[in-house]
């Protein structure tokens, strides 16, 4: 009988998928997915991975950068908590770490971490990037540009150095802006106030769980839904922040192009139209711009 047992235990069930191969193969779906921005999926195959091994490196590290591009920080954060147990101050995990916990809109906790990350790698230029923008959201604007500007230095198509926000003709943008818009969406604006503000204000971001991204373009101020049945209720203005707008425009093309997003998408939010088409992917843009860079290098 025993004899019979081991026998037995040792022949693979050909109908049963081997795990390994399995494991394999989701991971180069997650892969694939992520290169390919198809985050969705991307999240889906590493979560199927992580059900079954939970501590693949790889897959973690693809899971915090998907829901980092995803803009959820909270669970961001989760995962990158769970890397850092696994390798402990490693600067890149503390970079993603500082990176979730601004985007939750928890400020000096991006800072402290980011500060981690920066004493050992001080060439991270996320982590000197999402340093400033902590810094400048806690009011302590000269170290901010110190940390902006070093980021700028070290990864300057990635991080670009925005122009001042007094040199920026925003009144014409944002009419060029307006032109690109639907008749509909135009119309919207013709009775809806458009007010400038430097940055959202963080009783508005965390009005809401999970809080509204720190980078936000605009806003509208109201709700929609409770006017629903009634006619020709409108917010009351719809801010934008310039110097969320301007921070990862290369030029005032880009720069009109993200403006016209942002007020077709609080526009078409408000009147319960679907939302434009593609949103302008800064992460993407940083990561091809990164990419072509190493290309032209080897070449």
């Amino acid at each position: 009988m025993a004899r019979h047992r081991h026998e037995h235990g040792s022949t693979p069930d050909p109908r049963r998928p081997d795990p390994g191969a399995v494991a394999a193969l989701r991971l180069t779906r997650t892969r694939e997915a992520y290169r390919d921005h198809d985050l969705g999926t991307a999240l889906l195959e590493a979560e199927e991975l992580l059900d079954s091994e939970p501590d693949n490196i790889e897959a973690l590290e693809l899971l915090g950068d998907t829901e980092l591009e995803l803009g959820h920080g909270r669970e961001a954060g989760l995962v990158f908590d769970q890397l850092l147990e696994l390798s402990p101050d490693e600067p890149l995990y503390l970079a993603g770490l500082a990176i979730a916990r601004f985007l939750h809109t928890d400020f000096l906790g991006a800072a402290e971490v980011a500060e981690r990350a920066l004493s050992h790698d001080d060439g991270l230029a996320e982590a000197h990037a999402y340093l400033g923008l902590s810094l400048e959201r806690l009011g302590r604007f000269e170290e901010a540009d110190e940390h902006l500007a070093r980021a700028a230095a070290l990864d300057p198509k990635g991080w670009p150095e925005p122009p001042p926000i007094a040199e920026i003709p925003w009144t014409a943008l944002v009419r060029s802006s307006l032109e690109r818009l639907p008749e509909a969406l135009r119309s919207f604006y013709e009775r809806v106030p458009i007010v400038f503000q430097r940055y959202p204000d963080l009783s508005v971001l965390r009005s809401v769980d999970p809080p509204i991204s720190p980078l936000v373009l605009a806003l509208y101020e109201g709700s929609p839904a409770a006017h629903e049945g009634e006619e020709e209720i409108l917010p009351r203005s719809v801010r934008l922040f310039q110097a969320n707008v301007r921070r990862f425009a290369h030029d005032l093309d880009r720069l009109t192009e993200d403006l016209s997003y942002a007020l077709a998408s609080e526009a078409s939010d408000w009147l319960g139209l679907a939302p434009p088409d593609e949103e302008p992917d800064h992460d993407q843009d940083r990561a091809q711009a990164r990419d072509q860079e190493q290309e032209e290098e080897e070449s």
